[in-house]
Order: C-alpha cells, then structure tokens, then sequence
C-alpha cells in the first residue's frame, strides 16, 4: 500500500512537471521578443546559467493552453523553476542518472494516457527538458521513498479531525423519466402500491433517461449535489414512496426515494485511506521543501531580477 501511494505522488508531481505543450510562448504584451532579449541572463546555479528563453520553456510546458499569466503567477512559476534548478544540478552533482528504461516507461504511459495526440512519444524523446524533469522527479522521489505513515499518527489525526469524517445525510434515489407529462401521470398511478421491482421493471421498459437499464437507479445523492428545485422534492420523500409528477428541460420525472441514510461519522477503518493520504503528502511536500532551503543554502545560486518582465522578489 506504502509503495504505491508513494508511486501514485511520484506520477502526480511527474504529471504537474511534464504536462506537454509545444506551441510558441506568448508573452504578456503579445509581442515578439527579440533573441537578445530571450537570451538574457535569469539564474544562475553555481557554473550553469539559465536565459529568458528557458524559462518561457518552461512555462510553456506547464500552461500548454497559452492563458495568458499574471505577473503574480509567473513569479510562483519562477520560484518553482528555480528550485527545480537546483534540484538538478544537486542530482547531476551526486551522480544520479535516469535510465533508458524509466524514460521509455514514461513515454509509454504518457502515450496511453493521451492516446489521441498522434506522435506524443516522438515529441517527448526529442524535447531537451524531457530528461532534466525526470531526473528532477526522480531526485524528489528518492527523497521521499522510504516515507511511512504510522496507525499511530492516523489514529490522532482522527481524533483532533472527527468533524472532517462527518457524512451529511444521504438518499438513494431512482427516476422514470418521459416526454408527456400524460404518460407521467398514469405511470404513477399505476406505481402507487407497486414495490420496488415493479417500479424498476417499469423504469426498463419505459423510461428515456440513461439509468433505465439499471431500473432507474440515479445513485446516492447528499445535499448539494442534484438541482435545488430537484433535491427540494426528493428530500422530502420518504423511503418507499414516489414523487408527484417533477418536471425538467429534459421531460418528466417521477423519482422514488429508495433509502434514507442519517447523519454518520466514519470510523477510523473507513476513515484510514483519505487520512494516510492526507499525511503522506503533507510529510512528502516537507521533506521536499526542506530540501530545497537546504540546496539554497549549499550552492551558490543568483536571480537577475532586472532581466524578468515581471516583478519577482523570491530569495
């Protein structure tokens, strides 16, 4: 269970850093920069120096969608690329390597996970980023592997958080839905002293909406999560009863309230999954971010501010 909590964090923060795009940057004015421009100086991390041009990259592979950033945005993005860079010139600095195999893994899956984007692998292979984000992740994830969370730790986190595990009170609900609100009118009378298969019979052969091949079953719904005016009469139905005739842009409803859930707190053993993965991102985003202070710390490191278009007053 450890391990894979901690490979689905490793893919998530792989995901955030390599989301692709491969249009040209905009920048805020829209206008063309020259090469001198993009050329200029923004960090440097002991020997190695990073231009305009490598940050706008890398922008641009973070927001593919080309939405324009504010100046505030930006300057988190820059914070970030400047620990990145120092990430990886501590990962190349103690040797760490990324295998042929782990980068094929990542152009397999990333292929699969965006099976309509027609030679996505080509494109990943030849991005020079590609490798350096990988090794990035990798350095994050051999940080943070041998990273538990104890029942000790979950156990007090369920005690001082109980109200976070409260469940609000639910229903489960089924529906008939048709187009005249004639047809609507008669099927009710006909379900009136009907059970619960005799309405979900009559769901399959005369309902139009998506769910009759289940017998009308919508699901279990809490307060929030269906239409006012649609929650309002199926709230107050009780278990076993049928809805006066409800009417919708998409025809006419009659709903059947299955099952009424009261109020509940989860247990601890209900509650352990969501709380473990609470905790564990909270240590891996520690552990990270000291990390990172202690890297800014051991090397060298220097922001020109004056070659940013954007304000930035980061460390």
């Amino acid at each position: 269970m450890k391990k894979a909590v901690l490979i689905l964090l490793f893919l998530i923060l792989l995901g955030a850093a390599l989301y692709f795009g491969y249009d040209y940057f905009k920048d805020k004015q829209n206008t063309e920069k020259t090469a001198s421009q993009t050329g200029k100086p923004v960090l440097r991390v002991e020997e190695q120096t990073y231009t305009l041009a490598d940050f706008e990259n890398y922008v641009q592979i973070l927001n593919p969608e080309q939405r324009e950033l504010p100046d505030e945005a930006l300057a988190l993005l820059f914070e970030q690329f400047v620990e990145d860079k120092l990430i990886l010139y501590s990962a190349r600095k103690q040797g760490l390597e990324l295998t042929s195999e782990e980068k094929e893994a990542f152009l397999r899956r990333m292929s699969r996970d965006y099976p309509d984007e027609e030679g996505l692998a080509e494109k990943l292979a030849a991005d020079r980023g590609l490798e350096e984000s990988l090794l990035v992740e990798k350095y994050k994830h051999e940080k943070i592997r041998e990273t538990v969370v104890t029942d000790e730790e979950m156990k007090k986190y369920y005690e001082e958080n109980k109200k976070d595990f409260l469940v609000p009170e639910r229903v489960k609900v089924s529906q008939i839905l048709v187009s005249s609100s004639e047809q609507a009118i008669k099927l009710r009378e006909k379900l009136q002293r009907a059970g619960e298969e005799g309405f979900r019979q009559a769901a399959r052969d005369y309902s139009q909406a998506p769910d009759a091949y289940k017998g009308g079953l919508m699901g279990v719904f809490k307060p929030g999560e269906l239409p006012d005016d649609m929650e309002k009469v199926i709230f107050s139905l009780e278990e076993g009863r049928l809805s006066t005739v409800f009417q919708s842009a998409y025809g006419y409803h009659l709903f059947r309230l299955d099952k009424k859930y009261s109020p509940s707190l989860l247990s601890l053993e209900e509650a352990s999954p969501r709380i473990r993965n609470l905790l564990l991102e909270k240590k891996v985003k520690d552990i990270v971010t000291r990390e990172v202070e202690e890297l800014k710390a051991t090397y060298h490191w220097e922001v020109f501010r004056e070659n940013l278009p954007f304000k930035y007053e980061g460390n």
